[in-house]
């Protein structure tokens, strides 16, 4: 698991500059592995790799909106598939084993893939050893398409100079493809593999609106905000903080659907009078208020979790789209938090720790008192989050 430096909420260090907000935190290099986990036995997993320097060798982005943007594969790109194509014919004829390839995404400089193990891999084998074979199959194709493409420049410089070609260095002629190891993400809940194809199919069009509106998804790394002065990763349109009417929606979870429908039609009410709500957007009657602020693109502010060990994706699914329109920030605060904080299981002092987060950030944190409430809502939200653990413990 990919640990980081992050830096501490409610720090009286000095405001970073301009230029160091978009700069992401420093990582270790170490990339995602299940501690623990047996890599031989039957899973499906999410693989990614990526090329060296994230060099954009695998293709070009075409097309003239989001909804037609593909992927039109290079030379080298086409290779790469071909190859991950392979993978099943060539884990059979070496193990007997089935490996199943269930969708790729081929990106201009990565390659997402979904493998699924059926037959537990014989010793010797593991996810790793397939992963690395793949990748070596099509580092020596780049190695030669390479050293052709040098070769007939080095003989076109002769040529012109009529003398003859000399030999092709070698250090030229290994470049190395990929950076050094890969990602992966085994399948641990019911619905996720659906969740993951979709994730790669939408790939090309959330690159394509990356690049058309690169000001409305740019990640703004140690943005200051709140009364506490907290350091959150944003992405969004940050202009939002400063609006002077924001409101904290908290919600019960514990709601009938009567209640939640009344939580929706006030909250609504003061998102179409130009109030911008503010939530991490949790409980049933919550995601039920998002939904119905997300219909009429009305403004909101979305707490995250997934940065509470500095580690930051950009926003998934509908939050990445209301970005892009305009209509959502959203903030992910820096704290000591263990490796697994970007998993999908949150915890109960979680979801306490981002509601203080949000009643911080509201100008109107305290819920209307006309209707009763069973939750807790802190009087006093900079002390109520400073007075939360910063450090929440993790659901596997």
């Amino acid at each position: 698991m990919e640990n980081s430096s992050h830096v501490t909420p409610y720090s009286s260090s000095p405001a970073t500059t301009n230029e160091s907000q978009y700069h992401a935190p420093i990582k270790h290099s170490k990339l995602r592995r299940k501690t623990g986990h047996d890599y031989a036995s039957p899973f499906a997993y999410l693989i990614t790799v990526e090329t060296r320097d994230r060099q954009r060798l695998f293709g070009t982005i075409v097309g003239d909106s989001a909804d037609t943007a593909h992927i039109e594969p290079s030379e080298l790109g086409s290779a790469v598939i071909a190859y991950f194509r392979n993978i099943e014919k060539y884990v059979k004829e070496k193990t007997g084993c089935y490996v199943q390839v269930i969708q790729y995404q081929l990106m201009p400089e990565h390659f997402h893939g979904i493998l699924q193990i059926h037959d537990a891999l014989p010793k010797g084998w593991t996810l790793g050893i397939i992963i690395r074979k793949w990748k070596g199959v099509c580092s020596r194709a780049y190695w030669d398409m390479n050293i052709a493409s040098l070769r007939d420049a080095e003989n076109e410089e002769q040529s012109m100079e009529n003398s003859s070609p000399t030999a092709t260095n070698e250090s030229q002629s290994h470049p190395s493809l990929f950076s050094n190891g890969y990602n992966d993400r085994p399948l641990l809940s019911k619905g996720q593999l659906d969740g993951w194809i979709a994730y790669l199919r939408d790939n090309p069009r959330r690159r394509w609106l990356k690049q058309h509106y690169p000001d409305r998804l740019r990640k703004i790394y140690d943005f200051e905000a709140g009364e506490s002065k907290t350091h959150y990763t944003a992405v969004g349109d940050t202009f939002m903080i400063k609006y002077p009417e924001r409101q904290q929606v908290r919600c019960h979870r514990d709601l009938t659907p009567e209640e939640i429908q009344a939580e929706v039609n006030h909250y609504l009410s003061l998102a179409r009078s130009g109030v911008i709500l503010v939530s991490p957007f949790i409980s049933p009657a919550e995601k039920a208020v998002y939904d119905a602020c997300y219909k009429e693109k009305r403004r909101m502010i979305r707490i995250v979790k997934r940065a509470l060990d500095g580690k930051f994706v950009y926003p998934q699914g509908r939050d990445f789209d209301a970005c892009v329109q305009g209509f959502l920030l959203v903030l992910a605060p820096y704290a000591t938090g263990s490796g697994n904080a970007a998993e999908t299981t949150i915890t109960r002092n979680q979801c306490l720790s981002l509601n203080d987060y949000a009643a911080d950030l509201a100008s109107s944190p305290t819920r209307r008192i006309s209707e009763p409430y069973h939750g807790y809502i802190p009087s006093s939200p900079a002390a109520s989050v400073s007075s939360q653990s910063n450090t929440p413990t993790n659901e596997k």
